[in-house]
């Protein structure tokens, strides 16, 4: 398909990674966790603080939808390395199948 068999495994844990990186992400921007604050895009001042808590929750839903949709972007490339991955293992192992039959038959004919 793409890529070698060592590429499409080292694609697939990175892909498993940056999956699980953007979910719990996603989550603390939904949770509306402190410790994201300071990654919000704000402006320097607001004239009330009814108007910062709705900014700073408008602000943590749109992140939070974003890490939710490059996760999933994540985990399709993550299936698409699996399945490259898999093509190639069987293509080795068909190339290491594939010639010991043909030396054992060789073997058969020089012997009849």
């Amino acid at each position: 398909m793409f890529c070698g068999k060592k590429c499409s495994l080292f694609c697939l844990f990175m892909s498993i990674w940056g999956t699980i990186q953007l979910l719990l992400m996603g989550m603390s921007y939904s949770l509306n966790s402190v410790s994201m604050i300071e990654t919000l895009p704000l402006k320097e001042t607001y004239k009330s603080l009814q108007q910062f808590r709705t900014e700073c929750d408008h602000l943590n839903r749109t992140l939070a939808l974003r890490c939710y949709v490059a996760a999933i972007i994540y985990a399709l490339f993550a299936l698409c390395s699996y399945i490259c991955f898999c093509t190639r293992k069987r293509q080795a192992n068909m190339q290491k199948i594939q010639p010991k039959s043909e030396k054992a038959l060789l073997q058969k004919n020089r012997f009849t």
